[in-house]
């Protein structure tokens, strides 16, 4: 018959032997059971010694074993998770060999256990409990917060420190007998080891472990601390010379090692669940920040206290107490200054992405405007080349029936003007399409921008066009300082082209044609082309950069010169606009970028 086993196994551990709940109702039985006990044994202290004995080497040899199962099921996930787990349990082992040393020697041999070759496991466990804290893999912080983590675990220790020598170490070396050197040691040892695990619960609580499975990370630091109650518990009354062993008091102890017990089954079933489905606490973990202050006032408050109460004796001078709690002070004062430096910083950095954000909005408002007017304009377009192309087609196939008839009918010279009027057509129809077809690639096909004269631009332009200036009588002022732009060169000369032939163009009968090229630089530097022509209609002055529009059908041309010139001054980023009226000439006014020197001037 198979035995079927339920859960899961993650790193080769399985989670079906002991359950948490199990353990804890095994830890709590021991408990119940060890204290009615010590309850039924009533005075017979031998017996009370007897029964502890046997039961603190099994408890912490059943802790140990659970850490070191919770060492394996975290090995396939985190190799240092793995390691601080195999120093815990090493730790609970060597506690666990002292305990059995402890017992062969006062059961055994009958002989006292302090001091004896039992307190060497015994100290080591706090050094390893220790290492195995430091080597939790803590998360990233910033040097602000590694810097306040040091400050908080600082204010913490100084106080912990100032409480156990003035409680337990000072009272401890106070009552020595000078003539046995190693029991004094390790007399000093036990509380010294206290401080020890104290410092190893305030690194964990400020290292802020929240991206590992919290519960039985808290059930260890719960452990040390029952730890160090019952430790404190048997050191003030061996002091005050009223330890009684075996009492309920050292349920504190018993306690101590099932929580360790609970920690490592409780890992192990942390370890099993897969992590996408792993729950993880939340990063509500902001009690901590408030025990610093707690501890400053509790510092003062004792540093009041023991000023007031001559009467105590607390085997430490006010001037050596009155400098650790300004220490505390110092370092309270040093964590606010670099608090306040880093909200400032914080504070400053949310301002620049709150402008980022609104310039982005901006932006984003800029581009869906523009969108909207390249939609717009691309409805125009579409509109507009399908009307112009449609009118030579029209006049293609309207004359191609009369070129049929007049066949039929042997009307030659009839048939070649038809065929003149078809070629015109035609000829018209694909400069109508070569225009389009310019203007659809200015802006996809770009050559790369460079530093250019203007004035070379203008030379580059008029070279061009001289023939048609010199043809009608145009003379061209040109202005002698013109910054340099950081432009595509054979686009703006061309743009320069059509606007110099449309002045040209459109002089009417003026007696003394002229045409001016500048610039104009008030806060910004705007060129012009100016001539003294026709003019334009202010109520057409945005029409005329439409495709295909003409001022006047009659002109030469297909009325595409403006668009393309609008176009390529959009792609350079710039503006274009006229400033003109019927009969008083033009101006066109555009924009281009400047080169960096240009700028600089």
């Amino acid at each position: 018959m198979k035995q079927v086993h339920n859960g899961s196994e993650r790193g080769g551990v399985s989670c079906r032997s002991l359950t948490f709940r199990r353990a804890l109702m095994l830890g709590a039985a021991i408990l119940i059971v060890r204290s009615a006990i010590v309850l039924y044994l009533g005075d017979q202290e031998q017996q009370r010694v007897i029964i502890d004995d046997i039961i603190w080497p099994v408890v912490n040899g059943l802790a140990a074993l659970s850490l070191f199962r919770a060492a394996r099921a975290t090995r396939s996930i985190d190799e240092r998770m793995y390691i601080a787990w195999a120093f815990f349990a090493v730790a609970q082992v060597l506690y666990a060999l002292g305990d059995v040393l402890w017992s062969i020697l006062e059961i055994g041999l009958g002989e006292v256990p302090f001091p004896s070759v039992a307190d060497g496991p015994y100290l080591a466990y706090y050094l390893f409990f220790l290492i195995g804290i430091l080597l939790l893999p803590a998360p990233y912080q910033s040097a602000f917060e590694r810097l306040k983590s040091i400050l908080d675990t600082g204010i913490v220790t100084i106080f912990a420190i100032i409480i156990f020598w003035s409680f337990l170490i000072a009272p401890t070396i106070a009552t020595l007998e000078e003539s046995d050197p190693l029991t004094n040691a390790i007399a000093v040892a036990y509380p010294v080891a206290d401080l020890v695990l104290t410092f190893s619960i305030i690194a964990l609580i400020f290292r802020r472990i929240e991206h590992i499975a919290q519960r039985p990370i808290m059930l260890l630091a719960a452990s040390a601390f029952f730890m160090i109650v019952a430790d404190s518990i048997f050191m003030i009354n061996a002091l005050r010379e009223t330890y009684v062993p075996a009492t309920l008091n050292d349920n504190f102890w018993l306690i101590s090692y099932i929580l360790t017990g609970l920690a490592g089954v409780l890992q192990v079933e942390s370890a099993s669940v897969p992590i996408k489905t792993a729950k993880r606490p939340s990063s509500g973990f902001t009690w901590p920040l408030y025990l610093p202050y707690i501890c400053a006032i509790s510092a003062y408050a004792f540093l009041v206290w023991s000023i007031e109460r001559e009467d105590v004796n607390l085997y430490i001078r006010h001037n050596h107490l009155a400098a650790g709690v300004g220490m505390i002070i110092l370092l309270i004062v040093i964590r606010q200054v670099i608090a306040i430096k880093e909200n400032t910083m914080l504070y400053a950095a949310s301002q620049r992405e709150l402008h980022q954000r609104i310039a982005s909005e901006r932006e984003k408002e800029h581009l869906i405007k523009d969108l909207e007017a390249k939609t717009s304009e691309m409805e125009r377009f579409i509109y507009t080349v399908s009307h112009d192309l449609r009118s030579p087609l029209i006049t293609v196939v309207g004359f191609l029936r009369f070129m049929r008839d007049d066949i039929e009918k042997g009307a030659w010279d009839k048939v070649r003007k038809d065929i003149e009027i078809v070629e015109g057509a035609i000829t018209k129809m694909d400069r109508l399409l070569q225009d389009t077809l310019e203007l659809s690639r200015i802006g996809r096909m770009v050559n790369p921008p460079e530093d250019v004269p203007f004035s070379d631009i203008v030379r580059e332009a008029l070279d061009v066009t001289s023939e048609r200036i010199r043809s009608r009588g145009v003379s061209v002022d040109v202005a002698e300082e013109m910054p340099v732009v950081h432009v595509d060169r054979m686009r703006v000369v061309e743009m320069l082209v059509n606007l110099i032939e449309n002045s040209a163009k459109y002089m009417g009968d003026q007696r003394a044609p002229r045409i001016e090229i500048g610039c104009m630089r008030d806060g910004e530097t705007v060129f012009y082309v100016r001539d003294n022509g026709i003019g334009i209609d202010p109520k057409n002055h945005k029409r005329v950069f439409e495709l295909f529009y003409k001022v006047d059908n009659r002109s030469e041309g297909t009325g595409a010169g403006l668009a393309i010139v609008k176009r390529i001054v959009e792609v350079h980023g710039g503006r274009i606009w006229i400033e003109s009226e019927l009969g008083k000439g033009c101006t066109v006014f555009f924009t281009l970028p400047l080169s960096k020197k240009s700028e600089a001037v």
